[in-house]
């Protein structure tokens, strides 16, 4: 399957150094680099934990230690959807701008839009306040694990499944050691891996975590939404249709992998950056591939598509490739830490 570098010329530079440094052999080159920025969150960290603020209500905190997509918006949505079936009316606090695509991908989710509300930007201390005066029973601090501005009532870490557990490993925000921070830790995209790796990954984790800090695994079911499928023929034949894959994510192995499990035949990918904001000339080139290679369909992410729906001009049709959370175990767990918190946040 051909592999295709997108973007512009720094675009291109940051996947090719990306590419570069999953490699596990030239991984250590990254990491003197990496080191430096271990030291800014470190000295960030303690001046912004001089002065946490407590909110009097309860604040869930879910992050990840490693750079990039770990599968934390279909978790907070899952634990969104939870908490408002418990009666809480939660907020979700972002650190991205309004303009983002996680936060769009919220909003833009008619399943759940109407059971919370976000708070974007890079001051979670005020967009807390703000939440509060909305009449939030709840927070929900997405992306929270290095931010210590605000105190939290359980630390959910989850840890890609797919990344190198490794102090070299060059795409980690801060050393392992400190997943000892963590209330507990969540294995996302486990169903990449066996019951077998699963169960070696939980033991390497706690060696720098703790005994039993591991709590459930979750994975990715593919599904469709009739609303985002342009062609519907795509889905009762779809082994016999050719596809040109395009992502603009952290895990575009994995998002291969979703799409091989979907049954879909796959003939090239074309990558973008993570966080990519797409313009007329990228969808242009996007259509001008899937033309040269003559396939059925273009599949994407819902998270690249909210983006690039209203530039695609294309007969070829845009369809996407939708993920539902599956739990492989541990959900009651999960769900007990966080009732525990909420309870105890109410007793203070």
């Amino acid at each position: 399957m051909k592999v295709i570098f997108a973007g512009d010329w720094r675009a291109k530079i940051e996947l090719r150094l990306k590419q570069l440094a999953e490699n596990r052999n030239l991984a250590p080159i990254f990491v003197p680099i990496r080191n430096l920025a271990w030291a800014a969150v470190l000295v960030r960290n303690f001046l912004n934990s001089i002065e946490e603020y407590c909110p009097p209500i309860p604040i869930i905190s879910v992050g990840n230690i490693t750079v990039g997509g770990t599968g934390k918006t279909p978790f907070v949505k899952w634990l969104v959807q939870r908490l408002s079936k418990l009666g809480h009316k939660p907020a979700i606090l972002t650190p991205l701008g309004e303009r983002d695509d996680e936060t769009k991908e919220y909003s833009e989710d008619t399943t759940i839009s109407k059971v919370y509300k976000v708070f974007a930007g890079r001051n979670r201390v005020v967009n807390a306040q703000r939440a509060i005066e909305w009449g939030a029973t709840i927070i929900v601090l997405d992306d929270g694990f290095q931010y210590q501005s605000l105190h939290r009532d359980v630390d959910i870490v989850l840890w890609d499944s797919t990344s190198l557990l490794s102090e070299s490993n060059p795409f980690l925000r801060e050393p392992l050691r400190n997943l000892k921070r963590a209330t507990c830790i969540v294995l996302s995209k486990g169903d990449a891996l066996s019951d077998e790796e699963q169960k070696r990954l939980k033991q390497k984790i706690e060696e720098w975590a703790g005994e039993g800090k591991v709590v459930a695994s979750f994975g990715y079911e593919p599904y469709f939404d009739k609303s985002s499928i342009t062609d519907c023929f795509l889905v009762k034949d779809i082994g016999a249709r050719k596809i040109l894959l395009v992502a603009g994510i952290a895990n575009l192995r994995y998002f291969l992998l979703t799409a091989l499990k979907a049954g879909f035949k796959s003939v090239a990918i074309v990558c973008f950056p993570d966080h990519h904001r797409y313009n007329h000339s990228d969808a242009k080139f996007i259509a001008e591939i899937a033309s040269a290679e003559g396939v059925d369909a273009v599949l994407t992410t819902k998270k690249d598509a909210v983006k690039l729906k209203n530039l695609w001009q294309s007969e070829t049709p845009l369809v996407v490739l939708e993920v539902k959370l599956r739990w492989l175990w541990g959900e009651d767990e999960v769900w007990r830490i966080v009732e525990r918190a909420i309870h105890r946040q109410g007793g203070r």
